[in-house]
């Protein structure tokens, strides 16, 4: 017996140091190409961009376009932020080379309510004598809202284009019976009784309060498109709406707008181009922002609007550098916030929120930050695509909060989700022996979940509920009992959340920054966006953990969001419009 418990040491310390030697490898490479990176960046001279008389700048919406940016980054990065997208729309009115803009519209990376930003632009363009084209061969209604907003419309003329245009579908798998099928049961402890946040887990069917919550949604945007289109296209309402909710436009194509006066003109997309004066007369929206727009930094001004974009889920951990995801955690964020409050030359803060929830804690001790600015900075809040749960718990205490009509918030609750593989390990001959000592030592384990550990979990998320209650209901001046009518996890529209007193105003972020520099007397202001810094030194320590890691840890830490699982969480049931 004593040798095969050596053999078994020394089989776990060989895999140990095999996991150590691959990850000290990968640290190694990385710096290296990092560092070859930087250097062919910085002696690579690459030519400038020249934009000819008379030139259209194309924007192509399916390049991605996200609230957060980085300051540096290993490679070349030819993308920019939203935010530069619109400041950049908006400096081509002022442009006396560029004739107009072209929307390649085959997909839409945006949101509504990124979209319903990035139209308002397009008309402040169009009022500045400038000529907007829209151009797509794959249409939906999310990308034909936007292409409504343009002077021409081109499709091709083929049968082949494909164009799906309906009131509003959307499915959710519910996964009970096949879990237990396995013998895994998940156990959805919420406070709240809209708060349906993987609900879809543990009930065989949707709940009525979240059929209620997501259809009453959908039928706002969709009432919101019809308003719109039928306004840009100058159509009868009722006549657009009809052929809509008949399928007229289900498994259609080009020709099917053409007849129904949804688009203007057939056109492929070279043709489009040789019309605009050949490809010398096109520039990229990328090309454009990189050539003729000089960020500003902090030292430009004494007198700065800084607008610090928060985006992504809302964790514990700091922000995996090369995961592809943009987090909210609490060390960059607090970073950010301090510097706001530190650097004299901030005069106001405008918080990008973008944010489905996350984290309660780390919800917590932002909106405590963000209370303290508050009292010496004005700070207001524009939220995007979707600000609800942990996303609206940080914004509660900033001065004012901006909405779009299309944005999604509120959903104050508190959720927890505990995962009992009791059956699974049972049915597979799996016997679990426990040595415990206290009461509730157990709350976590892979036992069976009983009524008493319910109860015990449900009181603790019912405290989380009461500090959330208790943050809005300050910071937002809602008396409480009327705000336990809007919570619930109750999910608003942007429109919704304004007439419910959950918002101030409709507006994108330049309606914020604008009104925020109105309200406060700032004048001759710059507008700095905060960005997120990659510096070289900080990778080793930032993953060298794992090297020391157990592999079960290292496994738990890779496979599961820890902070999605037995903590409580401020988290938006799913996301209600694509």
């Amino acid at each position: 017996m004593k040798i095969l418990h050596y053999l078994k040491k020394f089989i776990l310390f060989i895999i140990k140091e095999i996991f150590s030697f691959f990850i000290k490898l990968f640290l190694f490479l990385l710096v290296v190409l990092a560092i070859i990176g930087l250097i062919i960046q910085n002696i690579e001279e690459k030519p400038q961009v020249v934009i000819k008389d008379n030139a259209y700048v194309v924007i192509d919406l399916a390049n991605s376009y996200k609230e957060r940016s980085l300051s540096s980054s290993l490679f070349e990065d030819d993308s920019i932020s939203f935010y530069n997208l619109l400041t950049n729309i908006k400096n081509l009115s002022f442009d006396d080379k560029v004739l107009g803009v072209v929307l390649k519209l085959n997909t839409n990376s945006l949101s509504y309510a990124q979209s319903e930003e990035l139209a308002q632009e397009l008309s402040m363009l169009r009022g500045a004598d400038k000529k907007v084209i829209a151009y797509f061969e794959n249409v939906n209604r999310k990308n034909y809202y936007l292409a409504s907003y343009a002077d021409e419309i081109y499709m091709p003329s083929a049968n082949s284009t494909s164009v799906n245009i309906y009131p509003y579908f959307r499915e959710e798998f519910y996964t009970k019976k096949l879990s237990d099928k396995f013998g895994v049961k998940f156990n959805i402890i919420h406070v709240g009784d809209y708060k349906s946040y993987q609900e879809n887990l543990a009930k065989d069917t949707m709940s009525k309060e979240a059929r209620e919550d997501s259809t009453r949604i959908l039928d706002l945007n969709y009432e919101n498109f019809l308003d719109i289109v039928s306004l840009n296209r100058k159509l009868n309402r009722d006549d657009l709406d009809k052929i809509i909710k008949d399928g007229d436009l289900v498994a259609a194509s080009s020709i099917d707008l053409f007849s129904n006066k949804l688009i203007d003109k057939y056109s492929y997309w070279d043709n489009l181009v040789t019309l605009l004066g050949g490809k010398d007369k096109l520039i990229s929206i990328q090309d454009y922002a990189k050539n003729y727009y000089q960020e500003a930094t902090l030292d430009d001004s004494n007198n700065i609007v800084y607008v610090i974009p928060l985006e992504g889920d809302i964790v514990e951990a700091q922000t995996e550098i090369f995961s592809g995801e943009a987090n909210i955690n609490v060390n960059e964020t607090i970073a950010k916030l301090n510097t706001a409050k530190e650097n004299k030359k901030i005069k106001a803060v405008v918080l990008r929120v973008n944010s489905p929830g996350g984290s309660a804690l780390t919800s917590d001790i932002i909106a405590e930050k963000v209370k303290e600015l508050a009292s010496e900075k004005p700070v207001y809040v524009s939220m995007s695509s979707v600000a609800a749960s942990g996303g609206y718990y940080i914004s509660a205490n900033a001065n004012k909060i901006y909405v779009d009509r299309n944005t999604v918030t509120g959903s104050v609750g508190v959720v927890s989700v505990l995962v009992d593989y009791s059956s699974l390990l049972k049915d597979n001959g799996v016997n679990v022996e426990k040595i415990s000592e206290g009461e509730y030592s157990d709350l976590y384990s892979a036992d069976t979940f009983t009524e008493k550990k319910y109860n015990k979990i449900y009181n603790s998320n019912l405290k989380v509920y009461e500090d959330f209650l208790n943050v809005v209901s300050k910071g937002r001046k809602i008396d409480k009992e009327k705000l336990k009518e809007l919570a619930e996890g109750r999910v608003w529209t942007g429109t919704e959340a304004v007439k419910n007193g959950l918002a101030d105003e409709i507006g994108g972020l330049y309606s914020t920054i604008y009104a925020i520099t109105e309200d406060n007397d700032i004048d001759d202001y710059t507008v700095v966006l905060a960005k997120d810094k990659v510096e070289i030194g900080n990778i080793y320590k930032k993953y060298s953990r794992y090297i020391k890691m157990d592999k079960k840890d290292l496994i738990k830490t890779t496979v599961f969001k820890d902070y999605l699982y037995n903590k409580p969480v401020t988290y938006l049931p799913y996301d209600i419009l694509d």
